[in-house]
C-alpha cells in the first residue's frame, strides 16, 4: 500500500466541483440551440404539409363537383328533348364573354393611351421646368464668375503694388497693404466658394433624373371609365332588341340545367341570331365615333362619390338604349362583368 507523505499533499489537485469545462458549457449551449431551431422547422414542416393536405382536399372536391358537373351535362346533351337548350345556353354564355373581352381590350388600349400621354405631358412639364430652374441657375452661375474674377482681380492689383513699395520709407504702407491683401484674400475665398456651390447647383440641375410615373391620375381613369361604360352600353343596345342581352345575362348567372328555350326550331334560330350577334359584337364600323359621342354626352352629367372615386354614380348615367328599346343600367346589373373592367 502506498503511503503518501505529508510534503506531496500540495501538489495534488482536486477535481474542480461545481465549475464545468467551458468548452463544454459552449458545446451543450449549441446543443441546445441547435434543438429549438430544430423543432421551429419541423412545425414549419407540420403546418406546411397541414395547409397541403387542405388544398389537396379542396381541390379533389373541386375536381368531384367538375366531374358531377360534366356526367350531367353529358346526360343533358343526349338528351333529345333538352340538347338544344345546352347549346343556346353557352352560346348565349360565349356572347357574354365576348362582350366582356372587347370591354377588357378597349379598356388595356385606352389605359395605355392615356398613359403615354399622361408620361409625355409629366415629362414635358419636368423638362420645361427644369430649363427654367437652369437658366436661373445660369445667370447665378455667370454673377459668382463676375464677382470671383473681380475679387482675384483686386487681390493681383494689391499684390503687384505690394511688389514696387521698396524702401524703408514705405514700411507703414506696407504694412497697411498687408492688412488689406489678408482682408481680400478672405473675399476671394467667399467668391470662390460661392462660386463652387452655383457650379454644384447647376450640375445637380442639369443630372436630376426623370421623375416616376405615378400612373394615371383620377381624371384619367375616369375618362377611361367613362369610355368603357359607353361601349358597354353600346353593346346593350345592339343586343337588347333581340332580347341576346338580357338572356346572356340570365344563362351566365344561372346553371344549364335551368336552360329552357323552347323547341328545336325555337333553339336553332336562336343559335342563328347568336352567330350574327357575335360577329356584330366584333365589328368595329363606326364603333370609335360612337363610343366618343356617348362619352361626351355622359361626361358633364356623371357624378362621384368623393374626390378619389373613378367609378361614376349608375344613376347619374344616360340611357343605354332607346327607341322602345328595353333599357337598363349597365353598371347595376354589371353587364359584361364591367365592375371588374373599370380602373380604380
Amino acid at each position: 500500500m502506498a503511503v503518501i507523505l505529508p510534503g506531496k499533499l500540495s501538489q495534488l489537485k482536486m477535481p474542480a466541483i461545481g465549475k464545468p469545462d467551458a468548452v463544454e458549457e459552449d458545446r451543450l449551449l449549441k446543443l441546445f440551440w441547435n434543438r429549438a431551431e430544430l423543432k421551429k422547422e419541423l412545425q414549419a414542416l407540420d403546418d406546411q404539409l397541414h395547409n397541403l393536405r387542405n388544398k389537396l382536399k379542396q381541390q379533389e372536391n373541386a375536381n368531384g363537383r367538375l366531374q358531377q358537373q360534366l356526367e350531367q351535362l353529358e346526360v343533358l346533351l343526349g338528351n333529345p328533348q333538352r340538347g338544344h337548350d345546352a347549346l343556346v345556353h353557352f352560346g348565349l354564355k360565349a356572347l357574354w364573354r365576348a362582350c366582356r373581352e372587347q370591354l377588357e381590350v378597349f379598356s388595356g388600349e385606352l389605359k395605355r393611351q392615356k398613359q403615354d400621354r399622361e408620361r409625355k405631358n409629366q415629362l414635358e412639364q419636368f423638362q420645361q421646368d427644369r430649363n427654367e430652374r437652369l437658366m436661373v441657375a445660369d445667370e447665378r452661375l455667370r454673377q459668382s464668375q463676375e464677382v470671383a474674377d473681380a475679387e482675384r482681380q483686386r487681390l493681383r492689383q494689391r499684390d503687384e503694388l505690394m511688389a514696387k513699395l521698396k524702401g524703408f520709407w514705405n514700411y507703414f504702407r506696407r504694412r497697411e497693404l498687408v492688412t488689406e491683401i489678408v482682408a481680400q484674400r478672405e473675399r476671394c475665398v467667399v467668391a470662390e466658394r460661392q462660386l463652387a456651390d452655383m457650379s454644384e447647383a447647376h450640375r445637380t440641375i442639369e443630372k436630376e433624373p426623370w421623375p416616376e410615373f405615378p400612373g394615371l391620375t383620377i381624371e384619367g381613369r375616369r375618362m377611361v371609365n367613362l369610355a368603357v361604360i359607353a361601349y358597354a352600353q353600346i353593346l346593350y343596345a345592339r343586343l337588347a332588341a333581340s332580347g341576346l342581352a338580357m338572356d346572356s345575362r340570365l344563362a351566365n348567372n344561372r346553371s344549364v340545367e335551368s336552360a329552357k328555350c323552347g323547341d328545336i326550331d325555337a333553339c336553332l334560330a336562336r343559335l342563328k341570331e347568336i352567330v350574327a350577334a357575335l360577329a356584330q359584337v366584333k365589328s368595329q364600323d363606326g364603333i370609335m365615333v360612337e363610343i366618343k359621342k356617348r362619352t361626351d354626352k355622359m361626361g358633364p352629367g356623371a357624378t362621384w362619390r368623393s374626390q378619389n372615386e373613378t367609378v361614376p354614380q349608375p344613376a347619374s348615367l344616360p340611357p343605354a338604349a332607346s327607341g322602345g328599346v328595353p333599357d337598363a343600367n349597365v353598371l347595376v346589373d354589371d353587364y359584361w362583368d364591367v365592375y371588374k373592367i373599370l380602373l380604380r
